[in-house]
């Protein structure tokens, strides 16, 4: 919806404080804010294992964002326009079937119990950041006082932090097994006919919880998940508690960086045979089949509003260490060309072709044809606009989804499925990355609804 008012000459002033307590506490204290208002957004950069080319594109370790002083969803354009004259930070997310409005001839039929909108973005009355342990927290001098800041502070700092633990959930899958695997060979019959090289195709779990506190979720899955674009998003009744290891698209001036995933590993506890696992992933033809495919797309989308030979594969099929697995990771780099505005690139690239396949359009008719649910948030990104309109947005996976008025809750997995690929393999995959999901409300190892 569009804004009443806009005020473009506002100005947010910053100041730094001390928590008064250890960071990790006074982060929860920030997730359990998240509850009083409809709109917020907190991200969060937990990743431990930082060196080399990962470091080169590390920004903060906090930032986070309460209340709404402006809200923009319906109409991209006018989203481009207002970010550009606002001059303030925004937060917000892109939900996986913008792709409908970005593509005409793309619809989907699926049901979303979750509710969150094809995109919506809120310029925040308070934000919080954190940068090597140093606190800052920023407000709108046309809004808000110095004193209204402190007394923000207040209020936060005699915020309770639950210490219940998490209620026992038992998820079901609107996928069994087998059928799990007849839509693998089905959509495998599809690349032998040549209509695709490549697909994610996805199955979602879910139930249904009523009370469940999303802020005690969200801190305890960076604890036992620590990623690098871990996200806590409310937006009315729908929230995203998500612990992310991918990069979708970041721009900083006119350099764009894109960094998709594809290729997943279980780590091991014994050093030597740790160093098998990451050593089979960075060898496997597959995976690196898998992963090489995805960086030509992010190449060939970023083409479309990057100046004439500036798209480059910055790092091609780099295994990185992440909690509990490895992944293997491709950096594609862009200059945007002089004519393209802040949120073209966005606009040719989404969805990430990590979540799609390929040849992109086509995947993306199979996955709305065979998949049952919507996707809502899942796959789709989250992040930032600065008031240089620089931006960072994550790609939407290791993720619950939920929604406070019908209690529904739900995690999605996907793997990507090529010619060669094994569907109990596939579906093997799918369970490993949902694992550190169902951990946290179940030490239950077996899935019911899988037995058949």
């Amino acid at each position: 919806m569009r804004p009443v008012t806009l005020k473009f000459a506002s100005m947010r002033k910053w100041f730094s404080f001390f928590p008064g307590e250890y960071s990790r506490k006074f982060e929860q204290r920030l997730y359990q804010l998240v509850n009083e208002y409809k709109h917020a957004a907190v991200l969060t950069d937990k990743y431990p294992f930082y060196n080399g080319q990962a470091y080169l594109y590390h920004e903060f370790d906090f930032l986070a964002g309460f209340d709404a002083l402006c809200v923009f969803d319906g109409d991209l354009e006018y989203l481009a326009e207002s970010a550009a004259s606002l001059n303030d930070w925004l937060l917000g997310y892109f939900s996986y079937d913008l792709k409908n409005d970005l593509e005409p001839d793309l619809l989907s039929e699926n049901s979303d119990p979750i509710g969150f909108e094809r995109f919506r973005f809120f310029q925040p009355r308070f934000m919080v950041r954190k940068s090597n342990e140093s606190w800052q927290l920023g407000f709108q001098t046309d809004h808000d006082e110095m004193k209204d800041a402190e007394r923000f502070l207040d209020v936060l700092r005699q915020i309770e932090i639950p210490d219940e633990e998490l209620p026992a959930v038992r998820f079901e899958s609107n996928v069994s097994r087998n059928e799990y695997l007849e839509t693998v060979d089905k959509l495998k019959k599809h690349i032998h006919k040549g209509d695709i090289y490549e697909i994610n195709y996805c199955i979602d779990f879910f139930a249904k919880k009523n009370n469940l506190n999303p802020g005690k979720v969200f801190s305890e899955l960076v604890h036992v998940a620590p990623m690098p674009f871990a996200v806590l998003l409310r937006d009315n009744d729908s929230f995203l508690m998500g612990a992310s290891p991918e990069r979708y698209l970041r721009k900083r001036g006119a350099r764009l960086i894109s960094q998709p995933m594809k290729g997943t590993a279980r780590r091991s506890s014994d050093n030597q045979d740790d160093y098998s696992v990451m050593k089979s992933l960075a060898d496997s033809d597959k995976e690196r089949a898998e992963n090489i495919m995805i960086a030509d797309l992010v190449r060939n989308d970023l083409s479309r509003v990057a100046a004439r030979g500036t798209v480059k594969v910055e790092e091609l099929c780099s295994v990185l260490p992440y909690p509990g697995v490895y992944q293997m990771i491709s950096t594609v780099s862009a200059q945007m060309h002089s004519d393209a505005n802040w949120l073209e690139p966005v606009k040719h690239s989404f969805p990430m072709g990590s979540m799609t396949g390929a040849p992109k359009i086509r995947a993306m008719e199979l996955i709305d044809r065979y998949e049952k649910t919507s996707r809502s948030l899942y796959s789709g990104a989250v992040g930032y606009v600065t008031p240089e309109l620089d931006y960072d947005f994550n790609v939407v996976i290791r993720s619950l989804l939920y929604n406070l008025r019908s209690g529904h809750l739900s995690y999605t997995v996907g793997s990507a499925i090529t010619g060669m690929c094994n569907p109990e393999e596939e579906y093997e995959e799918c369970l490993l990355k949902a694992e550190r999901l169902r951990s946290l409300f179940t030490k239950d190892n077996v899935y019911d609804s899988f037995r058949g």
